[in-house]
């Protein structure tokens, strides 16, 4: 197991091939301890420091030989971790016994006495939710930080006045109210992973699919485009919003944060909101167990398509699911990922096999940009990238046509804007006229 971060200028990869040689699990799971079921009081004082966690993390890692991605800030915890079934079953039960775990219920010496094992085990299931997989999938990496937040959602310092306002449903909840007449599905997650999967309401259609490119944009698009969520003032009867994200966690701050501020506007009236509990990922493994129950067929699942997930495996989905998407080159219909090869751009792409060995880029704008020159200062710092044509146009639709923002200034332009030619720092006030 190597702890350390991807290399400057790489990104994560979307395919790998097995070199462990034995089957393995995947793990997604996260907590905010202020949500219930809540991190018992007595327990409060240990959140102040998170790196204590995160060295917990560390070291179970080591023991359990796991890769993934795990980050922990004081509010809780996001981790999806890989390795062989003994090592994820050894890592669970360290975890389940640690006090970042407590009031969930899900050591067996912690368990009310009248449960039985088989519930316990259900429980773990639900939280960790398993998927095949292996240590490869994280190219053997643990990547251990302490973070602000356990996931961005770009609005400084928030935190849920209540967390009780936005319902979370179980996967068989869902479903069934993904049938209902007057429903609104709202995709929580980034354009490139609903391209390949999404809800579809018998009633109302596909869900909403936000052009953002990372969380922290979610908040501007609902400022922006809240109306494709509430529909028009002269609706009286608005529609139930249903929510959803790849494992749940994204929906936890980012969906009541959404209701909090729609709730503000007093000009703007909202129907009930609601979540899928364990996102796509629980959705899929209760409809896997429905089918093979008998209960239902792979045509009955309302998500169609892939889960994109974020670890090299690309994505998950039911078996024999027909794609939703198109190759970017060639149109034909393909869920397979790959990227865009021009150097420091890294945007997702679905891209056929037959199409992989053309150098697809995103746009043609994308290609001219490779020249442009990005040489940094002396200590070897590159320029960001310009964007190229096609994020251009997104960003257009992200920010209402208002503007297009620029890619993050890297700490080296920063700092030499606050220099005059002497080196010597400048103090620029700005006064804003009303």
């Amino acid at each position: 197991m190597r702890e350390l971060n991807a290399p400057p200028g790489k990104s994560d990869a979307v395919s790998y091939t097995c070199t462990c040689g034995e089957p393995g699990v995947v793990l997604l799971f996260y907590r905010y301890y202020a949500n219930s079921p809540m991190l018992p009081e007595q327990y409060l004082p240990e959140t102040i420091d998170p790196e204590k966690l995160a060295e917990f993390h560390r070291k179970q890692g080591r023991l359990c030989n796991l890769s993934g991605k795990v980050r922990v800030s004081k509010e809780g915890f996001n981790i999806t971790v890989a390795g062989s079934e003994e090592g994820i079953q050894k890592y669970i039960t360290a975890c389940c016994s640690h006090w970042s775990f407590s009031g969930l219920v899900l050591d067996f010496d912690a368990s009310v006495g009248t449960e039985s094992n088989d519930e316990v085990e259900r429980r773990r299931d639900e939280f960790f939710k398993p998927t095949p997989g292996c240590r490869c999938v994280f190219e053997g990496i643990l990547n251990v930080r302490v973070t602000a937040e356990v996931t961005p959602l770009g609005v400084t310092n928030y935190s849920p006045s209540t967390w009780e306002a936005v319902q979370a449903l179980e996967p068989a909840d869902f479903h069934q109210k993904c049938l209902d007449e007057k429903v609104k599905l709202v995709d929580v997650r980034n354009y490139y992973e609903s391209r390949i999967g999404y809800f579809v309401s018998p009633t109302s259609g596909e869900a909403v699919k936000p052009p953002i490119r990372r969380f922290s944009q979610w908040p501007q698009w609902v400022k922006e485009h809240g109306d494709k969520i509430t529909g028009n003032d002269e609706e009286k009867d608005k529609p139930q919003v249903l929510t959803y994200c790849t494992g749940g966690i994204r929906c936890e701050k980012g969906v009541r944060w959404m209701e909090e501020y729609m709730s503000k506007d007093e000009l703007r009236d909202q129907g009930q909101i609601y979540t899928l509990k364990g996102g796509i990922a629980a959705y899929l493994t209760w409809m896997e167990a429905e089918i093979a129950a008998g209960k239902k067929s792979a045509e009955d699942s309302l998500f169609k398509g892939r889960n994109y997930v974020f670890d090299a495996r690309g994505s998950t989905g039911l078996p024999g699911t027909e794609p939703v998407s198109n190759c970017h080159s060639c149109g034909v219909s393909s869920d397979r990922l790959s990227k865009c090869v021009s150097p420091g751009c890294h945007l997702v792409l679905v891209v056929c096999p037959a199409c992989e060995l053309g150098n697809v880029r995103c746009c043609d704008d994308c290609l001219k940009l490779c020249h442009v020159d990005q040489t940094g200062d002396a200590a070897g710092q590159r320029r960001p990238k310009p964007l190229c044509e096609c994020e251009q146009a997104r960003e257009r639709e992200l920010w209402a046509g208002e503007r297009v923002k620029e890619p993050k200034t890297q700490g080296w332009r920063k700092k030499k804007r606050m220099q005059d030619g002497n080196g010597k720092k400048l103090d620029i006030r700005i006064k804003v006229a009303e």
